[in-house]
């Protein structure tokens, strides 16, 4: 079959729409999770977090057996056993019946209101923030909440990155919408299945009230005061009621006696508890510094530390939800319209 020359070929008559290169896609929703992951990272690092909560919750750990009603209970009943033995000995001398002179006994007189006052205000401290402690306690591990800032914060930056390139390129970007998405529902998890919200207001009368008792002067202090106790109870078991009986058969000891009983536990667990203060004044101090980190922008961290991850999610949210959307592709226009031309409709 020949072809006549000097007519067009078909081909020339017929379009062939192709599709243009896909729009690009909007690139400001993956800008901002890259800012909200580089801050989830950076905050706990320039807040030194990291190991001013693994400290936090060292503390907290620590005190645990100190914080119940019935290890509060014990102590005051041991510092009722002093006071009885110290009213004890008042008693012997007002009848005369104490005999010689001890220097050890003396001081324990002349000093316990102080101590047995000092003592008891500490624990009523300790006891008023238990309700505080309990909350606290009931979060979780301190250790672990700087790695549930910094985890979502890297995950999210690196979904911003890459959901950022593919936006660019016009295609599409679900899995990194996804991922961030993800990672807004695990900030705003953190405060709400942790209970960050009802404990955070716990935090701060609790530093107030162990500030003046978590002091590396106030440790000295307590145990001078068990030196003393020491001190006083070896003179009153090595002299002092051996010469009183010998002197006066029908004096009433109880309250020295009592003390004698009660003293082996007594000093164990007084030895404890001067251990654990000692052991966590730097801990305390941590944690004090951790709260003080965000004071430049007006409240102590711990009062803000539930919205610090739901502010960030609720915002993760809200970009994922508006901002992503698939591409859509157009198709080019081409410079002869759709369809076939007739034939003759333009002459060469």
């Amino acid at each position: 079959m020949t072809t006549v020359s000097g007519l067009p070929a078909y081909s020339e008559f017929v379009s062939h729409p192709e599709a243009a290169p896909p729009r690009p896609l909007k690139r400001w929703p993956f800008v901002l999770i890259i800012a909200i992951g580089a801050l989830l990272v950076l905050a706990p690092i320039g807040t030194g977090m990291f190991p001013r909560a693994v400290k936090g919750e060292a503390m907290i750990d620590a005190f645990e057996p100190y914080m119940t009603r019935s290890s509060i209970d014990g102590y005051r009943h041991d510092l009722q056993v002093l006071d009885d033995a110290r009213t004890n000995v008042l008693t012997l001398r007002q009848r005369g019946q104490e005999a010689g002179g001890y220097a050890r006994v003396d001081q324990f007189v002349r000093d316990y209101p102080e101590i047995g006052d000092h003592m008891s205000g500490m624990l009523n401290a300790i006891d008023d923030n238990r309700g505080n402690y309990e909350k606290l306690a009931g979060v979780p591990p301190f250790g672990t909440l700087p790695w549930l800032f910094a985890l979502p914060g890297v995950l999210l930056a690196a979904a911003g990155v890459l959901g950022f390139l593919r936006a660019r390129a016009g295609r599409g970007s679900t899995v990194w919408r996804s991922i961030a998405g993800l990672a807004a529902l695990g900030l705003l998890a953190v405060p709400l299945l942790g209970g960050l919200f009802p404990a955070s207001p716990a935090a701060q009368p609790l530093i107030d009230d162990l500030r003046p008792i978590l002091t590396r002067d106030e440790v000295r202090k307590v145990q001078g005061y068990f030196v003393t106790l020491v001190a006083a109870d070896g003179e009153l078991n090595s002299r002092y009621t051996a010469d009183v009986r010998a002197a006066h058969p029908d004096a009433d000891l109880t309250g020295i006696t009592t003390l004698e009983t009660r003293w082996q536990p007594m000093t164990s667990r007084f030895a404890a508890l001067i251990g654990a203060m000692n052991d966590n004044v730097r801990n305390f101090d941590a944690v004090v510094a951790l709260n003080e980190s965000t004071r430049p922008l007006g409240f102590g961290a711990f009062r803000g530390l539930g919205f610090f991850y739901a502010v960030p999610g609720i915002l993760l949210l809200a970009v994922t939800a508006a901002g992503l959307r698939s591409p859509s592709r157009v198709p080019a226009r081409v410079a002869a319209s759709r369809g076939t031309k007739v034939l003759g409709g333009e002459r060469p």
